[in-house]
């Protein structure tokens, strides 16, 4: 090594030590755990019930592939309505602008409620049946009053976020009516059914300081939480007591609502 180049490594190794005592050292973040619980109440977008295959002969597809009374394909026209959720979740604010989560949610009490279109027994077919769902994710949330001064927005942590899991969609029988055939069919039953998806969700909200440790916590979610489902098997008819063999059905279950609750960090 030249002496130029050593002068040089020298003169590198001075400037180093002399940041390193002269600099203000920059704390590492350190670690913020945090349980969250909230309850909400949402609403399912539009759920409409189609075959899981109209072609399907073995057993065969309650609806088939053709169109009804009102020009539609057949199906089961609705929504499950508006329901409660309760969520727990852990987990641990990584930086100041960043969290992430693992959280669990029970919807319960979703009432479907629905119309179908089949053929030649009125245009009015109420469809109704209740559901549930259990919902596992992990979350990330963008705290934005981390990218700015201490107290810069008073109380309030304004954050997005998003999540990624698995939900169980479970549903009883579904049950038809047709009050207006004219022919003596006027119930009709299909067995109930239960499927494991994969779910995402979307949030904005705001944590709201009220104590050094306690936040409450108030978002507006929306959630995807794939599939709900029918078993395949017998239906019960009013005319047929033993019932038929039919395919299963099914439909997609996306709500958004809001949700309310306090996250204790420790």
């Amino acid at each position: 090594m030249t002496p130029k180049k050593i002068r040089m490594k020298r003169l590198g190794i001075g400037c180093l030590f002399f940041l390193a005592v002269l600099l203000p050292a920059v704390p590492a973040p350190a670690a913020d755990w945090y349980v969250r619980g909230q309850v909400g109440y949402e609403a399912s977008l539009p759920a409409d019930f189609t075959d899981t295959d109209c072609s399907s002969s073995r057993p065969p597809a309650l609806f088939g592939c053709a169109a009804g009374c009102d020009g539609q394909p057949i199906g089961a026209y609705g929504d499950f309505g508006r329901f409660p959720l309760a969520e727990g979740a852990f987990g641990r604010q990584i930086l100041p602008w960043l969290r992430a989560d693992l959280s669990l949610a029970y919807r319960f009490r979703m009432d479907y409620e629905g119309n179908a279109n089949f053929l030649s027994v009125g245009s009015f077919q109420p469809v109704s049946a209740r559901a549930d769902s259990l919902c596992g994710m992990v979350n990330v949330f963008i705290d934005i009053s981390g990218f700015l001064a201490e107290r810069k927005l008073w109380r309030f942590q304004p954050y997005v976020g998003g999540g990624l899991g698995l939900s169980h969609n479970r549903i009883e029988p579904v049950t038809f009516l047709f009050p207006q055939n004219p022919g003596r069919h006027k119930l009709s039953v299909t067995p109930s059914g239960e499927q494991t998806n994969l779910a995402f969700m979307l949030a904005f909200g705001t944590g709201v300081i009220l104590t050094e440790r306690l936040r409450l916590d108030v978002s507006y979610r929306y959630f995807d939480l794939g599939r709900v489902e029918t078993t395949p098997g017998q239906m019960i008819m009013d005319i047929v007591p033993a019932g038929i063999a039919v395919n299963s059905i099914e439909t997609r279950l996306k709500t958004h609502g809001l949700a309310v609750g306090l996250r204790w960090h420790f």
